[in-house]
């Protein structure tokens, strides 16, 4: 698939959306908004439910939000496809269950300089169940790109030391809660921090205040205890390791 595991307006207007999404995208600047239809992209067969949602805040962010459409656009076709051909493959006793697809990102943290935004993806494909992950971008408004979480700090190295044990004791004490106790086994080490999508905490008009780490089913436990949002809090030795820009509140 072409999202990260990571749409579609009316089939009519598919292949003209789909063209038309970059010049659109483009031509946004930071004092400009961005058309409510552009910011959904939806599709509903037969064979797939597809729906995919974008912040307006995302104007800011013009060559984010343009990839991130384009992304949408493309793998609403491919999954339809693959549903096309999954339900032709299927007995003719078998169920025909649908595809779908549903990631709506929202906006984590909006500060002068940082726009942070966050999605949780939730998909079927054909299989046992339904799957879902977390996907999390940054955008720096001053220098106008994309940068990654470790770009927020002035030396990742020495923030990781920080992070990790913090973030790792934070999941074991939620696994001690779901399972009553953390045995040898395969899900019972703690995956690195810099693998994992990490979304901003903060709350409207408030300065940054901590980190969330997000992990999809497999990845910290097995699929039935669902997935870990592992709050990890900004200390006084993180918030001097933060590069300032992107603390402070609108």
């Amino acid at each position: 698939m072409s999202l990260a595991f990571a749409g579609c307006d009316a089939p009519k207007a598919e292949k003209a959306d789909a063209a038309s999404a970059q010049p659109k995208a483009a031509a946004l600047g930071t004092d400009t908004s961005i058309p409510a239809s552009d910011l959904l992209v939806k599709r509903e067969t037969a064979e797939l439910d597809f729906l995919w949602r974008a912040p307006p805040e995302l104007a800011e962010a013009p060559t984010l939000f343009e990839t991130l459409r384009a992304q949408a656009l493309a793998s609403a076709e491919e999954m339809h496809a693959g549903a096309v051909e999954d339900m032709k493959l299927r007995p003719a006793d078998a169920p025909r269950i649908s595809h779908f697809f549903v990631q709506d990102w929202t906006v984590a943290a909006d500060t002068p300089a940082l726009l942070n935004i966050s999605s949780e993806i939730s998909m079927y494909t054909g299989g046992a169940h339904p799957n879902h992950g977390f996907a999390v971008k940054y955008w720096d408004k001053t220098e106008r790109r994309e940068i990654s979480f470790s770009d927020l700090f002035t030396d990742w190295t020495a923030a990781e030391k920080l992070l990790t044990p913090a973030y790792c004791t934070a999941l074991d004490a939620e696994r001690v809660s779901r399972r009553g106790a953390i045995e040898n086994g395969m899900f019972d080490d703690c995956p690195p921090i810099s693998d994992q999508p990490v979304a901003l905490a903060s709350w409207p008009g408030q300065d940054i205040s901590g980190f969330r780490v997000l992990l999809g089913p497999y990845v910290a436990g097995p699929y039935a205890e669902g997935d870990f949002q592992i709050e990890v809090p900004l200390t006084d030795a993180l918030r001097a390791l933060v590069k300032p820009q992107y603390l402070k509140a609108k």
